[in-house]
């Protein structure tokens, strides 16, 4: 009679806490690794910068985007937070809302810290709006500014201004008022035989 090998114990695993639950992690080299590159604690956003020589504590972060993509920022920042401080709620969020995303009671608006309200309409009126994000960042205050993707992203005077005034702009760089992800797509599609029409 053989055993059969996935109904016995495992002796080289742990259970491992995460957001969703506990999780059955094997021991191995790999986690072995893993565990020598998280030989640290670190308590807070300050403690980390201090540790590893930085210069910005980042702490609080206003979202200038809405729907699923400040839903996955807040998410992938949080779950990095936990990992990192054993804290998701290290770093707090700041949202932008319009009364079209309040009417209609938006995920991200409930996941946020803080939200403040802007102007409904096109996004030119809020989202898109360079000004307002800024002077929104400096009222709050934030030290820095995810502004997603669409909207105000792809508008190379947000980093500039943000930079101006002391606040970390979270995004793609711009080259030459183009950006590089809408580069490479067009370089990728380009040599794929796809007519582009920027």
């Amino acid at each position: 009679m053989g055993s059969n090998p996935s109904s016995a114990p495992c002796l080289l695993c742990d259970l491992r806490p995460s957001m969703s639950g506990l999780h059955l992690v094997k021991r191995g080299r790999e986690q072995k690794k893993l565990e020598q590159q998280r030989d640290f604690t670190v308590a807070s956003p300050a403690e980390f910068v201090t540790r590893f020589g930085g210069n910005r504590v980042i702490e609080k972060v206003l979202i200038a985007n809405n729907g699923i993509a400040a839903v996955k920022c807040m998410r992938s920042i949080r779950r990095w937070a936990y990992e990192m401080f054993r804290n998701e709620r290290a770093i707090r969020f700041v949202v932008m809302v319009t009364p079209e995303d309040l009417k209609a009671n938006a995920e991200y608006i409930k996941m946020a810290d803080h939200y403040v309200p802007v102007p409904g309409g096109p996004n030119n009126n809020n989202y898109a709006n360079v000004e307002l994000i800024v002077d929104i960042s400096k009222r709050i205050p934030v030290q820095a500014v995810w502004a997603g993707w669409g909207h105000a992203s792809e508008n190379p005077k947000l980093p500039e201004l943000l930079h101006k005034n002391g606040i970390a702009f979270l995004g793609r760089e711009n080259v030459c008022g183009v950006a590089v992800w809408e580069l490479c797509v067009y370089v990728f599609s380009s040599n794929a035989g796809v007519d582009n029409h920027f």
